[in-house]
């Protein structure tokens, strides 16, 4: 899994992967996020994740964006999907991520 990542500004942070997350990956994906994110000089407030090139997402992966978005609004920031498939939006709503994520 390729990972890339992009500042916005002080606060925003915008990460793109492709390819599969799953328990393979999604462990490294979810730690090197955080690391970036407790790396920054700056206070991250604003995660996007950009999931153009996301084709599937497991339990794992779902969970690690859940442990994300915690970590996001513990810090009163907010946690943003992009590009998100119809595939993996129903699988979002099955678990109702939904409800509080933020998708555009």
């Amino acid at each position: 899994m390729e990972i890339k990542f992009k500042k916005i500004g002080l606060e925003g942070l915008v990460v793109k992967a492709s390819g599969r997350l799953d328990l393979d990956n999604a462990v490294e994906f979810g730690s090197r996020i955080k690391n970036f994110i407790e790396d920054s000089e700056d206070v991250i407030t604003e995660l996007t994740l950009d999931f153009e090139e996301i084709v599937f997402i497991s339990s794992f992966g779902l969970k690690v964006i859940l442990e994300l978005y915690k970590q996001l609004k513990a810090q009163e920031g907010v946690l943003k999907l992009t590009n998100v498939s119809e595939d993996l939006m129903n699988s979002f709503k099955m678990v109702g991520f939904d409800k509080f994520l933020l998708f555009e």
